[in-house]
Parts: C-alpha cells; sequence; structure tokens
C-alpha cells in the first residue's frame, strides 16, 4: 500500500499498510518519493505515529525524499495538461488492470486543439464518480480543463454522436468547451491502494494485523508493484468485532451514511446478538459476481441483486449494501485528490487545482413516505 503525501505540510494522508498474504512490496510515495519495502516491519523506521487515529508524519525534508514518482511519468510526452493527468492517473492505477473483457477505461474524451499556439499550464481538474448535467455544469462553473470520472462515460461503440442521448449530449457540451474525460474505473478497483483496500482500511480502523487477501487475482503479467492484486479484497481481523462496530466504521468511512441494507440469514434474528466477525470480503460497487464464493462472514459492496444476496443468506453469511456509488464516491476525496496532487506537483502542472465534486451524488435517495 502507498502512504501518500502532500509537500505543503508533510502530512501523510493515508495511515495504513497493506498486508497481502502473497509477497508484496509496499510503496512509500511523497512529491519527490518512491521507496520500496518489501514488508512492514521495515517501514517502522520511516514513520512516526501520533497517538490519536493512528496519524503519520515524516521528519524528511523535501530534499531528502529521494526519487520521484514523475520519473515514470515523463516516458510519454507530456504537453498539456490532459497528457499529465492521464500519465499521472497511469502510474496511480495502471490500465492494464481494468477488466478489458467489459470494461471502458481510459481517455474517453480527448481535449480539442486549441486556435492559442501558447502553452497552458495550471487549471482546474473536477474527480466525480459519475457524469451528470449538475456535474457538468459545475466544471463549466469551476473553470475545469478535465475531469476525471470514475465511472466510464462510454461503454459501447458508438454509431452517432447527438443530442438525443443524455450523455452524448453531455459529451458534446464538454467537446465544445475542451474539456476532457478520463475513466479509471476497474484499474482503480484492482490498483493497490485503489478503491477496495481503501474500504478495507475503514473496516479494519488501524487493525495493521490482519491478513488482506484478493478475492479475484489477475493472472496476466502486471506492471511492478501491481502484481499480486486484483478485484475484491477479503480481510482476517487479528481482532474480532462485532457487526455493530463494522457497521459504524463503514458509516463513518463512507461519508456518515445513516441508512445502509444488510441481508441477514434465517437463523440471526436479532443484529445486536451476531457473533464476533473476523472474516469480511469487500467489492466496491456491484460485487456479486466477484464475491459469490467467497467464505466470509460478511459481505460488503454498493449493490447486490436479490438472488445473489437470497442465496448468501442461505448459506449462513450477512450481506451488507450501501448503494452503488456511496461505496466508492468518498474515496474521491480522502484518497484520489491529494494522490493526484502529489504525482503533478513536480511536473508543469504542479500548481493545477483539483477539486471534488459537489454537485455528483448517489441517484437513490430513502425515503419516510409517511411523511408525504
Amino acid at each position: 500500500m502507498s502512504v501518500w503525501q502532500r509537500s505543503s505540510g508533510l502530512k501523510v494522508l493515508s495511515r495504513h499498510i497493506h498486508k497481502f498474504t502473497s509477497p508484496h512490496t509496499y510503496q512509500f510515495r511523497g512529491a519527490n518519493l518512491i521507496t520500496k519495502l518489501t514488508g512492514a516491519s521495515q517501514s517502522h523506521s520511516l514513520l512516526r505515529y501520533k497517538t490519536r487515529n493512528f496519524e503519520t508524519s515524516y521528519t524528511n525534508t523535501r530534499q531528502e525524499r529521494s526519487i520521484s514518482s514523475s520519473r515514470i511519468m515523463t516516458t510519454t510526452p507530456v504537453t498539456n495538461l490532459t497528457d499529465a493527468v492521464v500519465a499521472a492517473m497511469r502510474t496511480l492505477f495502471p490500465e492494464e488492470l481494468a477488466d478489458s473483457a467489459w470494461d471502458n477505461t481510459g481517455l474517453l474524451l480527448g481535449q480539442a486543439p486549441s486556435l492559442n499556439s501558447e502553452n497552458e499550464t495550471g487549471g482546474t481538474v473536477l474527480l466525480t464518480n459519475d457524469l451528470t448535467s449538475a456535474v457538468v455544469d459545475e466544471a463549466l462553473q469551476e473553470g475545469a480543463r478535465m475531469i476525471v470520472c470514475y465511472h466510464p462515460v462510454i461503454f459501447r461503440p458508438l454509431k452517432s454522436l447527438t443530442t438525443k442521448d443524455p450523455m452524448q449530449a453531455l459529451l458534446l457540451r464538454l467537446a465544445a468547451e475542451r474539456i476532457s474525460v478520463y475513466c479509471p474505473h476497474t484499474a482503480m478497483d484492482a490498483a493497490s491502494g485503489g478503491l477496495n483496500d481503501w474500504l478495507c482500511d475503514i473496516l479494519l480502523d488501524g487493525d495493521h494485523q490482519a491478513n488482506r487477501t484478493v478475492v479475484q487475482p489477475i493472472s496476466r503479467p502486471l506492471p511492478e508493484g501491481q502484481q499480486y492484486t486484483g478485484y475484491g479484497r477479503t480481510v482476517e481481523l487479528a481482532r474480532p468485532v462485532n457487526l455493530q462496530t463494522l457497521l459504524k466504521r463503514l458509516s463513518a468511512g463512507i461519508g456518515d451514511q445513516r441508512y445502509m441494507m444488510v441481508a441477514i440469514p434465517p437463523s440471526l434474528k436479532d443484529l445486536t446478538k451476531t457473533q464476533e466477525i473476523s472474516k469480511v470480503a469487500v467489492c466496491a460497487g456491484s460485487g456479486a459476481d466477484i464475491l459469490k464464493d467467497t467464505d466470509a462472514q460478511v459481505l460488503v459492496t454498493g449493490e447486490m441483486a436479490h438472488h445473489y444476496a437470497l442465496r448468501h443468506t442461505q448459506l449462513g453469511q450477512i450481506v451488507v449494501t450501501v448503494f452503488h456509488s456511496n461505496s466508492e464516491r468518498k474515496y474521491l476525496e480522502t484518497r484520489l485528490k491529494p494522490m493526484l496532487e502529489v504525482e503533478l506537483e513536480t511536473t508543469a502542472y504542479g500548481d493545477t487545482r483539483v477539486i471534488v465534486s459537489k454537485a455528483d451524488r448517489d441517484p437513490y435517495e430513502v425515503i419516510d413516505v409517511r411523511g408525504l
């Protein structure tokens, strides 16, 4: 796992080191740093833990932080902000990790050429989980030059591009304003330090002794540092907890969500009397296919179809869902924003403003009809 650091305050923003059962490389990244360790024990000399919230900080100065991760980005010529962000995203979440059998990741809308021959530096990048009309309005108001949208804005080949389709209309608006769109999706899911590792961190709440494994490993050759990753995660807690504790941790981590849907086994009549939970499986978004064969006691995902959930309850497992995008959105603020800032800061676009959409939201709301 990576500990991400912002140069301005040298504040470490991600505090957990991931421990996989397979041999794993831990990467400590800063604006000028890639230090690779082969075990968590070697990291202790680099970190100073505070007593609250397991926060950590470096005592290294900027000059002492060795090789910049931007050296990876320089392999592709960077001529504009879009190129810089694409290179940074590919460094953080290599596109080779995406499930290309059905997914569509990468730069899905390029930036139209400018009539102005001068190079454009800086600018604003907007992070969003989904692309909607409200998000496009926000991007225009904020003067964004690029959008990083987690979900793909184009899934299937297009035979035409018209305003009759809502998504196509949005893409035409963005193209007219020279705003590009990059979509990482399953590459971000699978990556070390990506969405599923973030969900694990939330549930573990500082339990550094927990074993973490990949539910569906990627068998094809992968980039350095990503060899043992894949889709979904299973964690075995060193200190078992009850279901109430897990749900409260999850709620706090994804943005203090008040309501969740929980499918429980027929034998379980009272959620307050569940056995201690020692094994949990997670998959951001729609996790039914990824988690279908896990033997974890609790399955955490964004959404799961009725018959999948019913099967798991008959097997004695508990299913927790929080709505699809609610299992993903907070990652943009807590992890992706600082990670992207770090990757850009040693490039010509180090003054880029990275913001998280305030208009982006899950389409579903829980309504009490008694109040209607």
